[in-house]
């Protein structure tokens, strides 16, 4: 999807409005589903039912974890003797 959507001419589905701020407050709510749904394809064990704040904290509470692995890899590589045996 698009970031930039262009909200010219979008007609509201029945019942909805068309005011040029409601069609965009939608174009925004379907940009952060949309994302929210490529969230939780990306971190595991998330479940769909959760509400968004509880999702954006398993997220940053997963890239945490991955940053402290990328720690833990890059120090072990530093202290392994093997590669310098090569």
């Amino acid at each position: 999807m698009n970031d930039e959507m262009e909200v010219k001419g979008v007609r509201a589905k029945r019942g909805c409005a068309t005011h040029p701020r409601s069609i965009a407050e939608r174009v925004r709510r379907t940009r952060i589903s949309d994302r929210i749904r490529k969230l939780q394809q990306l971190v595991p064990n998330m479940d769909k039912q959760t509400n968004t704040a509880d999702m954006l904290d398993e997220a940053v509470a997963y890239v945490k974890f991955l940053q402290k692995q990328i720690e833990e890899l890059s120090e072990h590589q530093r202290r392994c003797k093997c590669m310098a045996q090569e």
